[in-house]
C-alpha cells in the first residue's frame, strides 16, 4: 500500500499548493498532481504483478528466472520503476484503458508552465486540475476499485469538484462563442478545437465578435484566462498541425500524400490539399499541368509558373 499512500499524499499536497495564493506554488501543484497520477498507475501494475515476482510489472527491468520445477518466471530487477511510455505499453497489453490523450495534454500543459513560468499565477491551472480530476476519479473507481472521496478526503475532493465546475462553465462559453463564427473551411471547423492562447496556453478562447473567417483578414480572439487579445494568424499553424497530426503520420508511415504543406506564398504550413488553398493567406494553385508535357505540377512548381521542374530547367539551360 506504500505506492498508493504516496500517490494520495502527492495529490493532496498538489491540491494544497493549488489553493495557496503564492504564485510560486503553482509549479509544485502541477508536478505533484501529475506525479500522483503516475503513482496511481504504478499501484495498478503492482496489484497485477504475480506473487513472488518482486512486483515485476512496475519494474523498469525484467529478468527471466527458473523456479524449482524449472518453470519460467519473470521477476523485477533493480529499483528503477517504469516511465510513462512503459506504463502505457503495459496497460495496453494488459487491457487497462486510460485516456492517454488527456494525460498527454496534461503533461504538455505542465511542461509549458515549467518552461514559460512568470510571476503571475499560471492561468491554465484550473484546466489541468479539472482534467486531472476526471482521470483520477475514473481510474480509482474503475481500475483500483477505490472510492476517491475516501482515499483523498472530502476536503481535497471538494477542491477538485470546484476546479472542475469553474473550468467546465468557462469552457462551455468558449465553445459557444467560437461556434458563432463561420470558419469557412471544414478543416478549420475541426482545427479550432486545438486553439490555445499563445501567452498562457489556456484553451478558454472567445471570438471578439461574430463574423466570417477569410484568409489574410484579421480575426481577433480573446483569452478568458489572461485577457490577452491575439490574432488567429498567430495560432492557425499549430491548430492545423494538431488537427492533421494523425493523417500526416499515416502519410509518412504508409507512403500516402501529405494532408498539408508549407504555403509557397506565406511560408506557413497552412496549405491544405483537400481545400486546395492556404487557409492563412488564401493562396490557390492556379496551374495544374505543365504546358509542355502535361505532367501534374506540384505546389511549388505551380507557384513558380506553369512548367514542370524538368522543362523549367531545360528552358533556363537553353537561355544560358
Amino acid at each position: 500500500m506504500k505506492i498508493l499512500s504516496n500517490a494520495v499524499e502527492a495529490i493532496q499536497i498538489g491540491l494544497e499548493d493549488y489553493m495557496n495564493d503564492d504564485p510560486r506554488r503553482a509549479q509544485s501543484a502541477l508536478r505533484n498532481i501529475f506525479a500522483g497520477i503516475l503513482l496511481l498507475f504504478k499501484e495498478k501494475l503492482r496489484r497485477m504483478s504475480p506473487e513472488d515476482s518482486d512486483e515485476v510489472l512496475i519494474k523498469k527491468d525484467i529478468r527471466p528466472v527458473l523456479n524449482s520445477d524449472d518453470g519460467l518466471l519473470f521477476k523485477g530487477r533493480g529499483d528503477k520503476t517504469v516511465d510513462v511510455a512503459q506504463i502505457q505499453e503495459r496497460f495496453g497489453s494488459l487491457g487497462v484503458k486510460v485516456d492517454w490523450a488527456v494525460l498527454n495534454e496534461i503533461g504538455k500543459l505542465r511542461n509549458t508552465i515549467e518552461h514559460y513560468y512568470t510571476e503571475k499565477p499560471p492561468s491554465v491551472i484550473n484546466e489541468i486540475v479539472s482534467k486531472s480530476f476526471k482521470i483520477i476519479n475514473d481510474f480509482c473507481k474503475n481500475h483500483l476499485e477505490e472510492d476517491p472521496i475516501e482515499l483523498f478526503g472530502i476536503d481535497s475532493w471538494g477542491v477538485f469538484l470546484e476546479a472542475d465546475d469553474i473550468y467546465e462553465k468557462e469552457k462551455k462559453g468558449s465553445v459557444e462563442s467560437l461556434a458563432k463564427v463561420d470558419w469557412t473551411f471544414p478543416t478549420l471547423i475541426s482545427a479550432i478545437e486545438h486553439l490555445r492562447c499563445p501567452s498562457c496556453a489556456s484553451d478558454l478562447i472567445y471570438a471578439s465578435c461574430e463574423k466570417e473567417y477569410q484568409p489574410a483578414e484579421k480575426m481577433t480572439l480573446i483569452c478568458k484566462k489572461c485577457q490577452e487579445e491575439f490574432d488567429f494568424e498567430e495560432v492557425i499553424e499549430e491548430c492545423i498541425r494538431e488537427e492533421l497530426r494523425a493523417d500526416a503520420y499515416i502519410a509518412v508511415t504508409d507512403g500516402g500524400n501529405d494532408p498539408y504543406d508549407e504555403c509557397p506564398e506565406c511560408g506557413l504550413a497552412t496549405y491544405i490539399y483537400s481545400e486546395e488553398c492556404c487557409l492563412r493567406c488564401g493562396y490557390e494553385q492556379e496551374s495544374a499541368r505543365c504546358l509542355v508535357c502535361g505532367t501534374s505540377l506540384d505546389l511549388y512548381e505551380a507557384h513558380e509558373g506553369n512548367l514542370c521542374s524538368y522543362h523549367k530547367w531545360s528552358m533556363e539551360k537553353s537561355d544560358d
